[in-house]
């Protein structure tokens, strides 16, 4: 009876009653939804830092156009070409600063050539050959001059065989001098095919027939670099002459450059069973991987402990494996025999220019060793196009994996700073932090550019959520709190004359309690429960205009940030939530707030005298 009358007593104020319902649901619905907001957005947050990573590229801008001009014998006329220049060229060392923060620091990454038993490249005709040659006329190679084949050192033409040569192309100063030949003279070269015969000594040849036309070559000079880039000193690329060609006599392959030209003839062979080798700190480090262009198709990525210590693992292509007859868990030997710090795609634009170093010798093998397989990767088909590109065949295999600067003594080429040779990686949302550093070191001429797929608006969005939370949750505890105070003492205050009366008749204070207390917090209850329900559903709704608002998040981003593309299931499984734990503590933290604030109330009451209550009245 006494809960009754409790609820009886609650009624007859309805307009007071329910307006504290309503204003305790209220209280609830900012508590659950600000709750739910906030958990949501930690989640999302902790779930985002597991999916994303933020690299960066870095890459020396060209600062200055030149325009040269170049003859061209097909044409008969000068070609003019405009192209960038770059500067003095800037060491990665600049890449190390104070404040950098790096996860994988920045190096700039040559790419291996590794000797392989198979034929990975090249036609059965072979593009690159070395012969003696000897000219069925005495003139100029102004068009299409021909010349019999007495010797072929390397290539897949046969002795016999007349062939035409020409210099097609004049030198970047302007210049143009065909080179001279005279008959009952033999001559070496190496012989490139450029295009299809022209001139009035093939008028013969109809040009549907695509008969090749090949420009000789004179040098057999070593192109070979130091560390910093500079150029090592070649005493016979110093003596040659541009258009010069070595005739053959008797004991020339004894002498110098006709040892050389033997090691050149040597050396096309070993281009055509080269793989390309990239070494990496971490496989997100190559953009079409971090692009997830390049994907996993058997096995397993290289892990971050295998990438740290240095172990013998690698990934190769599909079509790699099938040559090697190779599979996941198999090993592989990789020779590597030279160093080049052109892009990777240098490698599928052509063949290495020398392959000789500064001795007139093959580069030897600089490393040897059996890496695992432990995954095989497959390319999409919009690979292909620019330099961040994979190159055919290649391979990768951890950085670690070499003794630091083991290849110094072997490189082929060299090169500024590219996007696709320098890379590292940072925490995510940590750009603005660390362009704020790289900015104090005064570094001029290098472009840095992000990939965060999108990680930095994401996070700008989860932090202005985070902010809508809070707002939320200092509201709700605010409006709770003074809600609860005035109505307790609305219902408790107000009664006092009402309990001191029950105490008088022999009511306990226990019973006083009841019959005062149970009604309120009845009402705080069934406020609470709407409140927190509704609170959950709104936070229900928010996650879905998250989820609906992801693509546009990751896929729009600042000048500094270049976004990849992420899969659409990693980013709707990191906001796949549910907020019922935080609906059901906003109404538990109502309910608790109701009882302990009309609890002080009432134990305030409680501790006056009867008597003294009713003789205040009655004044």
């Amino acid at each position: 009876m006494t809960l009754y009358y409790s609820m009886k007593q609650m009624f007859r104020s309805p307009l007071k009653s329910i307006l504290f319902f309503l204003l305790a649901g209220v209280s609830a619905f900012l508590l659950a939804l600000g709750g739910g907001l906030w958990k949501m957005n930690r989640e999302m947050l902790k779930e985002f830092e597991n999916i994303f990573t933020t690299v960066g590229t870095v890459e020396q801008k060209r600062e200055k156009a030149e325009t040269v001009k170049r003859w061209d014998a097909g044409k008969g006329e000068y070609e003019y070409y405009t192209y960038k220049k770059y500067g003095e060229w800037i060491h990665n060392d600049v890449l190390d600063f104070a404040g950098a923060g790096y996860i994988l620091e920045a190096e700039q990454r040559p790419y291996f050539g590794a000797l392989t038993d198979e034929k990975v490249r090249g036609k059965a005709d072979m593009e690159l050959l070395v012969a003696e040659v000897a000219p069925l006329e005495t003139g100029v190679a102004d068009s299409s001059f021909p010349v019999r084949v007495e010797k072929v050192l390397a290539g897949e033409i046969k002795e016999g065989d007349i062939i035409y040569i020409c210099d097609h192309f004049g030198d970047e100063t302007g210049n143009y001098e065909p080179s001279r030949f005279e008959e009952g003279k033999r001559y070496v070269m190496g012989l490139h095919s450029i295009s299809s015969v022209h001139g009035p000594r093939v008028e013969h040849i109809a040009p549907e027939e695509h008969v090749p036309e090949y420009q000789p070559s004179n040098s057999v000079a070593s192109r070979q670099y130091t560390l910093d880039g500079e150029k090592v000193y070649d005493a016979v690329e110093e003596a040659e002459e541009y258009g010069e060609f070595d005739v053959v006599t008797e004991g020339f392959y004894e002498t110098e450059r006709g040892k050389r030209w033997l090691e050149e003839a040597k050396s096309q062979e070993y281009q055509f069973h080269t793989v390309p080798v990239e070494p990496v700190g971490g496989t997100k480090l190559l953009l079409p991987f971090y692009r997830k262009e390049a994907q996993i198709s058997k096995g397993r990525d290289i892990t971050e402990e295998e990438y740290k210590e240095g172990r013998p693992v690698c990934l190769i292509p599909e079509n790699l494996a099938l040559l090697f007859r190779k599979e996941v868990g198999d090993s592989v030997t990789l020779p590597l025999y030279y160093a080049d710090y052109l892009p990777r795609s240098s490698y599928d634009g052509g063949y290495q220019t020398s392959l000789l170093n500064a001795e007139g010798k093959i580069y030897p093998v600089f490393h040897e060793q059996d890496y695992e397989i432990v995954g095989i990767y497959k390319t999409t088909a919009a690979l292909g196009n620019g330099d961040h590109a994979l190159a055919i065949n290649e391979v990768v295999i951890p950085w670690n994996a070499l003794p630091e600067n083991v290849w110094k003594d072997n490189i082929v080429g060299a090169y500024p700073m590219l996007g696709s040779t320098t890379s590292f990686q940072i925490p995510n949302g940590d750009i603005e932090r660390f362009m704020s550093a790289w900015e104090k070191e005064g570094v001029k001429g290098l472009e840095i550019r992000f990939y965060d797929n999108g990680y930095t608006q994401l996070k700008a969005g989860i932090e202005s959520r985070k902010l809508m939370a809070w707002i939320f949750l200092t509201s709700g505890c605010v409006l709770t709190v003074m809600i609860l105070i005035f109505f307790s003492n609305l219902f408790i205050t107000g009664q006092q004359e009402r309990i001191a009366v029950e105490r008088i008749l022999g009511r306990t204070k226990r019973q006083c309690v009841l019959s005062i207390l149970f009604g309120l917090v009845l009402l705080a209850a069934a406020g609470a429960l709407a409140g927190s329900a509704a609170g959950f559903l709104a936070t229900d709704r928010a996650v879905q205009a998250t989820e609906g608002t992801t693509e546009f998040d990751r896929t729009f981003s600042n000048t500094i940030i270049d976004p990849g593309k992420e899969e659409e299931e990693d980013l709707k499984a990191a906001g796949q939530y549910s907020g019922w734990e935080m609906a059901f503590v906003a109404g538990c933290t109502v309910l608790l707030a109701a009882a302990v604030i009309s609890g002080v109330f009432m134990r305030q009451v409680l501790r006056k005298e009867p008597l003294q209550i009713l003789g205040r009245l009655e004044e």
